[in-house]
């Protein structure tokens, strides 16, 4: 009996021994799932569907390289692969892929429509005579959102918000108080104006049309089109809501109306959005004589692709623009990128496009929404790379014909930013320019470059867009 014991009590410890030998290879997951650990049962999860469908899913590292016991986000960020971004100065900057919190989902933007003061800036170090920074920021406003806290207070394109509370103290930690926040004072400079102190309303829900501007312009035989589209969003509802779909198909049966030749598209502000946005945008660019298409080409991890023809929905418009010689204008910056530079690529073969401004991001890739009603979160990692008919790679960004950028006082002397579809306002009129071959006239300005030095821009605020997404593409009922 004691012999007995013994080689129990051996076999014991040897299958202990085997048990732990084994655990360096099965990962630490610690509890097993369905005990109520969620977020075990949640990185599982997440884990299952990268592997299966991330575009880089050969440099997710091995289970027994994650730590499933850390919280989703973290978890999420640990999958990444380096090529899910941008870098900056040799620095990885920020990742394409993200998660957050499961609910309805509305393509991202900068401006969170449910609070928000309702504007869009630049951020530029300010510095001395010596170009040295003081230590702190001045914030230029790009544009305006109507009926918003900004737009209640007198807000305008090209105003400096130099300070807030009193003090010239915007910087690295706190420009994210411009975005949201209670109601407060900002010191504000237009002009060659003093710096006058304005009372803003707290930050709350404001409606960010994307289609923020259009407008036709005669000169001559020329009749100009000009639309400002900053997100690819169809409704303000999420991707099911096509409220703004069907309102850009009315602009253009507008522009159709009125006999528009020429066209000028300002993507200046747009980091990107839905696919099928996209798409439509495209589809009433396009030639009717190449509407059948492809309009983009899809391809995933397992070498597998599939096409889309351009969007031919015609209800609520007359047919397509009759442009002079199949010519587009697009307005172009760094912000520009995702699902608008899908369009310019779209275009490319079948059209004359020429870009005005900035070299584009170069996103080339799309991402498809996970998520489980029975979890809190929700991610959109990128499945999917993107290119078009004749197969054409723009991850280095689209450089434009005419390099333009009105932040340059080279360019831009008197510093002005006039309202958007002035037809003066430094990239509309370059375009304006190009297609009639008049030379713009210098308009009598007072220029801000001699009264606020500054360095480079150091963050836009549109940059929210195309840091967090590639291309979203619309779910099919998808729920893993």
């Amino acid at each position: 009996m004691k012999e007995n014991f013994q080689i129990h009590i051996w076999l014991g410890l040897l299958l202990c021994l085997l048990g732990m030998s084994c655990s360096d290879d099965t990962p630490a997951k610690g509890n097993e799932s369905g005990n109520g650990n969620t977020e075990l049962e949640v990185n599982e999860w997440i884990e299952s569907v990268m592997r299966s469908d991330y575009l880089w899913n050969n440099d997710i590292p091995a289970q027994n390289k994650l730590d499933f016991s850390a919280d989703p986000q973290t978890f999420f960020s640990s999958m990444l692969s380096l090529k899910d971004g941008k870098t900056r100065n040799g620095k990885h900057l920020y990742y394409y892929s993200y998660m957050e919190k499961n609910k309805d989902y509305k393509a991202r933007t900068s401006i969170d429509a449910d609070d928000t003061y309702g504007m869009e800036f630049t951020l530029f170090n300010v510095v001395n005579d010596s170009n040295q920074p003081l230590g702190y920021y001045y914030a230029r406003i790009l544009y305006v959102l109507p009926n918003s806290p900004a737009s209640s207070a007198g807000l305008e394109r090209g105003d400096w918000i130099v300070g807030v509370k009193g003090k010239n103290n915007i910087n690295s930690d706190n420009y994210g108080i411009l975005l949201n926040g209670d109601r407060t004072q900002w010191l504000v400079k237009r002009g060659d104006t003093e710096v006058r102190t304005i009372d803003i309303e707290a930050s709350r829900a404001v409606e960010d049309n994307p289609l923020f501007y259009h407008n036709v312009y005669t000169r001559g035989d020329k009749k100009i089109g000009y639309l400002v589209y900053n997100h690819f969003t169809p409704g303000p509802n999420g991707y099911s809501d096509r409220t703004y779909d069907e309102e850009m198909k009315k602009i253009f049966a507008g522009f159709q109306a009125q006999g528009v030749n020429e066209f000028v598209l300002d993507l200046r502000y747009n980091g990107g959005g839905y696919e099928n946005s996209a798409n439509m945008l495209a589809g009433l660019l396009i030639p009717e004589a190449s509407r059948k298409k492809v309009f983009a080409v899809f391809s995933d991890n397992k070498g597998q692709s599939y096409s889309n023809d351009f969007c031919v929905e015609t209800k609520g418009t007359a047919g397509y623009l009759k442009l002079n010689s199949n010519r587009i204008y697009i307005l172009t910056s760094q912000s520009t990128a995702s699902s608008s530079e899908v369009v310019i690529n779209s275009l490319n073969p079948f059209m004359d496009v020429i870009l005005i401004g900035e070299l584009t991001e170069g996103k080339n890739v799309g991402m498809e929404m996970q998520k489980n009603d029975k979890y809190e979160w929700m991610y959109w990692p990128i499945t999917l790379r993107v290119t078009n008919a004749v197969n054409y790679d723009y991850s280095a960004g689209f450089k434009p014909d005419i390099e333009w950028n009105e932040y340059d006082l080279t360019q831009n002397p008197t510093d002005a930013l006039l309202p958007l579809g002035d037809p003066d306002e430094f990239m509309l009129g370059k375009a304006i320019s190009l297609i009639t071959g008049v030379k713009r006239s210098a308009r009598g300005m007072n220029t801000l470059s001699k009264s606020i030095m500054r360095g480079e821009s150091v963050y836009q605020s549109t940059e929210e867009r195309h840091a967090t997404g590639g291309m979203l593409m619309v779910p099919e009922g998808k729920d893993n």
